[in-house]
């Protein structure tokens, strides 16, 4: 067996452009001084770059691994 019911294939450049995401949210988070932001406003900037999880775990799970 070489996976369970829960394994995904995830190609590198899939995993890339997550990455690509999370970096640009924190630099924009970072560039308005982090440290002020409120919980709402680093929420918005996440979403905005759809670097919440729930914008980017879809497309990790497109991919099932099956035996």
């Amino acid at each position: 067996m070489l996976a369970n019911d829960e394994t995904y294939l995830v190609r590198p450049p899939t995993v890339l452009e997550v990455f690509d995401r999370l970096i640009r949210s924190w630099r924009t988070a970072r560039a308005r001084t982090i440290t002020v932001l409120s919980t709402a406003e680093l929420a918005d900037i996440f979403r905005a770059e759809q670097a919440l999880p729930s914008q980017w775990l879809p497309l990790l799970k497109t991919t099932l691994i099956k035996e």
